[in-house]
């Protein structure tokens, strides 16, 4: 009995409801069909898994097998090999090739070092220059392995 109005536009409709169509609410349907079609594009092209190159092959690049966090550099066996032998490497976190989410939690989002310590006042884990210089001086610190 009452007249019907358009949620968006506020036109007066009629008893007899002569629908238009909702541009808006299709612009925001087409996104989203188009957003999720190159999801699913990205998906089938994450199965293939993307193979990364020894940083220390100069001639012919092997497959890296590791990648070491403090030295930033992704690692085939065979430098993997030497690169643990070395005694000054000991400490040094390897993880898997393509780690990524991984590796980036395991980074100061300040400075972009490895984050080596941790800040009992605040309870979270930081580099060392935030220890020294950043917003964490003067806080009782302790290393990763005592925390």
């Amino acid at each position: 009995k009452a007249p019907y109005s358009c949620p968006m536009c506020k036109l007066q409709l009629g008893p007899i409801l002569e629908l238009q169509k909702n541009f808006q609410l299709c612009n925001i349907v087409e996104a989203f069909i188009a957003t999720a079609s190159k999801e699913q594009g990205k998906g089938s092209a994450e199965g293939k898994k993307e193979v990364i190159a020894c940083d220390f092959c100069l001639d012919q690049p092997q497959p890296a097998v590791k990648t070491c966090l403090v030295c930033n550099a992704s690692l085939c066996q065979a430098h993997l090999n030497k690169h643990n032998a070395k005694v000054s490497q000991e400490e040094h976190h390897v993880v898997e090739v393509g780690a990524g989410p991984a590796v980036e939690e395991r980074r100061c989002l300040e400075h972009g070092r490895l984050l080596e310590c941790y800040c009992q006042d605040e309870g979270q884990y930081i580099c060392m220059l935030c220890s020294i210089a950043g917003c964490h001086k003067g806080h009782s610190i302790i290393t990763l392995k005592e925390a």
